[in-house]
C-alpha cells in the first residue's frame, strides 16, 4: 500500500453522510477516489458530498473493484446486499471495511470471515461505538479495576430513533424481513458494546421479542427486544426499542458500580452523555469527566473517523482491526440467537449450532423452528410467524 489508501465507496445512504463522509474528508491519507450506488440520485448526492468527478461515478459496483488504483472499499450497502460484494471485493484483492450488521445469516459471516483470512486480507465491521468517548471512558474505568471484576452490565436503548433509509432507495426496507431483523439487528452496537465490556464471548442467550409500537401496522420484524446474556463470568442484560424509552448503561463490579445517562435521557448515539459516575464498595459516590464530550453528532463523526484510522493501520500494521469480521459475526449470531430464545422460550447456547435452521438462513429460518406456545413473537406475527 502506498502512503495514501485509495478507497472505493460502495453505497451512498445516510450512514455515509454522518459517517464516513466526515472521516473520509478529514483523514489526510485515506483518499476516495470512487463511487458505486445502484440510483442515480444518490450517486449524485455522493457526488457533491466528495467532489466526485463524472468518471469516479458507477452503477455497478464490479466496475468500481475493477479499477486498479483502490486499497480497500467500505461497503454501505443494505446487509441482505452485502455478502457477494465482500466476497467479489476479496477476489479483486481489496480490505473490505463492511457496515453493521456483517450479514442477515449465521453461515454467510463465517463464510465471510474464512474469505477474508483465506485471501489474506482485512475486513472490519463499522463497530464505531467503541469509539464513542462515553464507552470508551467506561472500558477504561473497567480495564483499571475501578470497580472489581464486571458482574452484571445493563444496557438501556429503549428510545432508539426509528430513522427511515434513503428515500431514493427505500425508506422502509429496514421494516422488512429483508433487513433481516428489527430494532435489534438495526441496532446491534449494544450487542458487541456488551461483547466488548464483557471481554469474553457470549455463551447463552434468552429473550423476548415482540412488536408492540408497530402492531398497528402488522409489522414483520420485531420493535422490542429484551435480552440476557451469560459470558464466562458476567452477564449483561439489554433493553432495547424504537420508541421513546430509557437509555444510558448500568453496571456492577464485585467493588462497586459505574452509571451513565445521556441528555433528555435518550439512547446511546442519539445524544451525548451528560452524567458519568461510579460508586465503591462503601456507597460512596464519584463523577466523572467524559474527555471529547461534545455534541452527539460531532462525536459520532469522530468515533468514524477513529475507527477509519484504525482500518488503516491495521492494514499498514498487518494485525487486527478493533471489529474484526469475526467479531460480527459472533453480534450476529447473539442477535440470531434471541430471535431464535424468544420463539422457542428457550435459552440460546452459543456459537449457534450450525445445523439451526436460524443459522443457515437467519430470520428465514424462524418458521422451521418449534415454536413455543406463549412466544409473544408468535403472537406478534412478526419474523415469517403470522397466521
Amino acid at each position: 500500500m502506498s502512503e495514501i489508501l485509495k478507497v472505493g465507496l460502495i453505497g451512498c445512504g445516510n450512514v455515509v453522510q454522518y459517517g464516513h463522509r466526515p472521516a473520509l474528508m478529514t483523514l489526510p491519507d485515506v483518499e476516495l477516489v470512487a463511487l458505486a450506488d445502484i440510483t442515480s440520485e444518490r450517486r449524485a448526492i455522493g457526488q457533491e458530498w466528495f467532489g466526485l468527478r463524472d468518471d469516479q461515478l458507477y452503477a455497478d459496483y464490479r466496475d468500481l473493484l475493477a479499477l486498479d488504483r483502490l486499497d480497500a472499499v467500505v461497503v454501505a450497502v443494505p446487509q441482505k446486499h452485502r455478502p457477494q460484494i465482500v466476497l467479489d471485493a476479496f477476489a479483486a484483492g481489496l480490505h473490505v471495511l463492511s457496515e453493521k450488521p456483517i450479514s442477515n445469516v449465521p453461515a454467510v459471516a463465517a463464510e465471510l470471515a474464512r474469505a477474508a483470512d483465506a485471501a489474506g486480507l482485512k475486513m472490519a465491521m463499522v463497530h464505531n461505538y467503541h469509539f464513542l468517548p462515553e464507552f470508551r471512558h467506561m472500558k477504561q474505568m473497567l480495564s483499571d479495576g475501578l470497580i472489581g471484576d464486571i458482574r452484571v452490565a445493563t444496557l438501556h436503548f429503549l428510545g432508539v430513533i426509528d430513522y427511515p433509509g434513503a428515500a431514493e432507495y427505500q425508506a422502509d426496507w429496514r421494516h422488512t424481513m429483508a433487513a433481516g431483523g428489527g430494532v435489534l439487528m438495526d441496532m446491534i452496537h449494544a450487542v458487541y458494546l456488551a461483547e466488548w465490556l464483557a471481554g469474553a464471548a457470549a455463551q447463552q442467550v434468552m429473550a423476548f421479542v415482540d412488536a408492540p409500537e408497530y402492531a398497528h401496522r402488522e409489522p414483520v420484524i420485531e420493535d422490542l427486544a429484551l435480552l440476557q446474556i451469560a459470558f464466562p463470568s458476567a452477564y449483561a442484560v439489554i433493553h432495547m426499542a424504537w420508541g421513546e424509552g430509557v437509555g444510558g448503561l448500568d453496571i456492577s463490579g464485585a467493588d462497586g458500580q459505574i452509571r451513565m445517562r445521556y441528555k433528555q435521557y435518550q439512547s446511546g448515539g442519539f445524544n451525548q452523555p451528560i452524567e458519568l459516575y461510579s460508586v465503591d464498595s462503601q456507597w460512596q459516590r464519584t463523577d466523572h469527566a467524559i474527555a471529547n464530550l461534545e455534541r452527539h453528532e460531532d462525536n459520532t463523526a469522530r468515533s468514524f473517523t477513529e475507527l477509519w484510522a484504525d482500518f488503516r493501520d491495521a492494514i499498514r500494521e498487518d494485525r487486527a482491526p478493533i471489529a474484526p469480521a469475526a467479531a460480527g459475526a459472533r453480534a450476529l449470531e447473539i442477535v440470531l440467537g434471541a430471535y431464535a430464545s424468544a420463539v422457542t422460550g428457550r435459552v440460546v447456547s452459543l456459537p449457534l449450532d450450525e445445523s439451526s435452521p436460524v443459522y443457515q438462513k437467519g430470520i428465514d429460518g424462524i418458521a422451521d423452528l418449534e415454536v413455543w406456545a406463549g412466544s409473544k413473537t408468535r403472537t406478534a406475527g412478526i419474523f415469517g410467524l403470522r397466521g
